[in-house]
């Protein structure tokens, strides 16, 4: 079953709504103020035809804290690169922060931490990662939220054509049922950038008001991203990609799509269960 849809039409529904997300939603409402990267992973991608630098932000996000509240100061939030990272910084890219730190400003929701990436440095077909950490804010009464504090962003050159119409198969892993889709549509919105025509065994989200009945994800030369959205763009349930998020296979021969394989989540269930894992296989028409 969905779970209760973010845009709400009317007050009655909203006051009745309101006691249901209280049981499924985390209260971060009290207490330190809580900070944190928006998103977890990210991804940027480029062809041989973009060669100028190109400047690109990371939203931090104050999650919670101290009743709902802005602060009322300014919060210094200090980042570092992590060791793993393998985009060179300077080369690959640079980060327009000066002190190793970016500072979300009394009364604001966010702050972006911005950078600039050099897409004619980067290899052909070889995804770099460039892995940021956060660190304990000196403003007393702030904290980073755990699940928050790192973010992952992929920078590649590299060609994608993927849209099309396939034969999918999903599997829902707790319990082994399949769906199956004849012709799934996946629809190209940006280079590397598409949407699916359904997700896990949904396929009639917009019946209900959602503008899609797909979600998003990127293709990364070859490997899968599946960012973090709403299910629908609609419904507080919450669809990620796993940490591998799934893969392209090609024809050696012609280089055209064979099949793509995604493994990915769907949270926020009014039934108690946490999560439901799918794995979702595309075999192109």
């Amino acid at each position: 079953m969905k779970n209760i849809k973010i845009i709400f039409l009317t007050l009655i529904t909203l006051t009745v709504v309101i006691s249901c997300v209280k049981d499924d939603v985390e209260n971060n409402s009290k207490g330190d103020y809580v900070v944190g990267f928006k998103n977890s992973q990210s991804s940027y991608i480029y062809t041989d035809n973009d060669v100028e630098p190109v400047q690109v932000f990371e939203p931090i996000d104050l999650v919670g804290g101290s009743n709902g509240t802005t602060s009322d100061t300014d919060i210094s939030i200090p980042f570092s690169i992590d060791v793993t990272s393998t985009a060179i910084l300077g080369t690959d890219y640079t980060i327009n922060a000066t002190g190793g730190s970016v500072t979300l400003e009394a009364g604001s929701s966010f702050v972006k931490l911005p950078f600039t990436i050099n897409p004619s440095v980067l290899p052909g077909n070889v995804p770099k990662t460039i892995i940021i950490n956060l660190g304990q804010p000196s403003t007393v009464g702030t904290v980073v939220a755990d699940d928050k504090k790192t973010i992952t962003v992929t920078i590649a050159k590299c060609a994608s054509d993927l849209e099309g119409t396939y034969a999918l198969e999903v599997t829902r892993e707790d319990n082994g049922v399949v769906y199956n889709f004849p012709n799934e549509v996946i629809t190209q919105l940006a280079l590397g950038v598409y949407e699916t025509s359904s997700t896990g065994p949904y396929d009639d989200l917009t019946n209900d008001g959602a503008p899609r009945n797909g979600f998003i994800f990127k293709d990364v030369c070859q490997s899968i991203a599946i960012d973090e959205q709403y299910l629908g763009d609609y419904y507080s349930n919450l669809v990620e990609g796993d940490e591998d998020a799934g893969s392209v296979t090609l024809d050696p021969a012609t280089g055209e799509v064979v099949s793509i394989t995604m493994n990915y989540s769907i949270r926020g269930f009014s039934s108690g269960v946490t999560r439901r894992y799918f794995t979702a296989v595309y075999t192109k028409l």
